[in-house]
C-alpha cells in the first residue's frame, strides 16, 4: 500500500471521524445541559464524553492496527501506536483519556462560542448533530471503500457461500 493511500485511509476511518466525535460530544452537552456555562459542569460533560469515546475506540483498534502495519508514514504508525488502547498500559491509557477529556471540554467551549446564548441553544438542538452524524457516517464508509480487501477479517480468495 502507497503512504498516500493509507494516509487517506487513515484521515477516512480515524481523524475525520474522531473530529466528529469530539463535535458530537460538544453539541450534544450545549444542547442538553441548561447552564452549560459552568466549569464544573463543562468538566463532568467531558468526562461523560471522553469515557463514551474511550469505549467506542476499541472496534477500531482491529483496522487501525492492520493499516499501521502495512504504512511507510511515521506519523501513521506513531499515531496508530498511541491509539492502542486494548493491550497498552494503565499510564498510556490514562494519558490518552486525559488527551479526550481536554478535547471534550474544549469542544464544550468552542461550540458555545460559536453558538452563543438561547438562540444559539435551540440551533445545536436542531440539525447539527445529524450533519455531524452523516459526516461520519460517509467517512467510515469512504475509509473502508478505499481498502475493504486489506481491512478484511476474511482473507482475500476466501470464498464464502450462504449455503450451508
Amino acid at each position: 500500500m502507497t503512504n498516500r493511500k493509507a494516509t487517506f485511509i487513515f484521515m477516512f476511518l480515524f481523524v475525520i471521524p474522531y473530529v466528529s466525535a469530539q463535535v458530537m460530544i460538544g453539541i450534544a452537552y450545549n444542547a442538553l445541559v441548561l447552564h452549560s456555562d459552568s466549569w464544573w459542569r463543562s468538566l463532568i460533560g467531558a468526562v461523560v464524553g471522553a469515557t463514551l469515546l474511550f469505549f467506542a475506540k476499541i472496534p477500531l483498534e482491529r483496522p487501525l492496527r492492520i493499516l499501521g502495519k502495512y504504512t511507510t508514514s511515521k506519523f501513521i504508525h506513531l499515531s496508530v501506536r498511541f491509539f492502542m488502547l486494548e493491550e497498552a498500559r494503565a499510564l498510556k491509557q490514562i494519558l490518552n483519556y486525559l488527551i479526550d477529556v481536554v478535547l471534550a471540554f474544549a469542544s464544550t467551549y468552542v461550540l458555545r462560542w460559536f453558538f452563543p446564548g438561547a438562540a444559539g441553544k435551540v440551533l445545536l438542538m436542531g440539525t447539527p448533530f445529524g450533519w455531524v452524524v452523516a459526516i461520519l457516517f460517509i467517512s467510515i464508509c469512504i475509509g473502508a471503500y478505499l481498502d475493504f480487501d486489506m481491512l478484511s477479517i476474511v482473507p482475500k480468495g476466501t470464498k464464502i457461500s450462504n449455503h450451508d
